[in-house]
């Protein structure tokens, strides 16, 4: 019988709030929402001409299926973009010193007979400054 066994777990990634980083989210959030725009204008100029030639080949019937699932696209599209401004604007009313959660990340952790395990899996957090780890929680 095994005495201890490897698993995952989750690991929160925190980030304190300086200026820099505030500065690099904004940049990244930009640039999402310029690479959206760029998709959407390639997405547009396929799909015009794609249109145009079903239209002349008499397909109506699955011109309009397209143009209804081209205009769903829009509004998804539309909604992310509006989304990435919408972190834009938190961004930047972040407050310098606060903590940011940047996201998760997976991590092994041993777990033995005797130990809690819901102590073991859950809630451990890294926090970075500048992306240097200053703290370990729950570890």
């Amino acid at each position: 019988m095994a005495e201890g066994i490897e698993l995952k777990r989750v690991v929160m990634v925190k980030a304190i709030v300086t200026e820099a980083f505030k500065q690099n989210l904004i940049k990244e959030l930009e640039r999402a929402i310029a690479n959206l725009e760029g998709q959407l204008g390639q997405m547009e100029n396929q799909s015009k001409n794609y249109l145009e030639d079903l239209k002349k080949k008499g397909l109506m019937q699955k011109a309009a299926a397209f143009k209804h699932q081209l205009d769903e696209e829009r509004n998804r599209q539309a909604a992310s973009k509006s989304d990435l401004m919408m972190k834009i604007e938190e961004a930047k009313r972040l407050q310098i010193g606060s903590e940011f959660v940047q996201g998760p990340l997976e991590g092994p952790v041993s777990v033995n007979i005797g130990d809690n395990l819901y102590k073991k899996v859950g809630g451990a957090e890294i926090l970075v400054k500048d992306g240097i780890v200053q703290e370990i929680r729950g570890a």
